[in-house]
């Protein structure tokens, strides 16, 4: 005989976070995506390796497309695929917001509300927090995606 739980909601939610990371590790979206490009950056993190170098084509203030390439661990290859999945179509000032949504709830202590529009894929990198020195993993594409579009 089963028994039955009570279905554990923080469980469930980390378990979709872990899934969310996988499938962007597993097949990374705009991961060495030919695009024609107007604007790039490339960043490396000596601490642990990671390379990243983000490709954004602008027309105007918006993203038409973007990809990523380098060479990192799954969290920094997610974040990118993450960024890549959620800016086509949107406005530059959209990457800007998300960034700093996404830094100050990987570097709050409790629970970080939404603040506007927050792709929930990338709430996915929120099980980061309990890693501090993952967090510049999850960044290190942020932070080129803000250098290449010069916010």
């Amino acid at each position: 005989m089963t028994e039955n739980k009570p279905l554990d909601p923080a469980g469930a939610l980390a378990s979709f976070y872990r899934e969310t990371i996988l499938q962007h590790t597993s097949n990374p979206v705009g991961f060495r995506a030919p695009i024609e490009a107007t604007h790039s950056s490339e960043l490396y993190n000596p601490f642990c390796g990671d390379r990243v170098r983000l490709q954004f084509a602008l027309n105007g203030d918006i993203i038409e497309a973007a990809a990523f390439d380098g060479e990192s661990c799954g969290i920094c290859m997610a974040s990118a695929s993450i960024l890549c999945d959620c800016s086509p179509g949107g406005p530059v000032s959209a990457v800007k917001a998300w960034h700093d949504w996404l830094e100050s709830a990987l570097k709050s202590d409790g629970e970080h509300g939404r603040q506007g529009a927050v792709p929930g894929a990338l709430e996915a990198l929120l099980g980061v927090r309990r890693y501090p020195t993952r967090i510049n993993c999850a960044m290190l594409p942020w932070q080129a995606a803000l250098k290449a579009l010069e916010i």
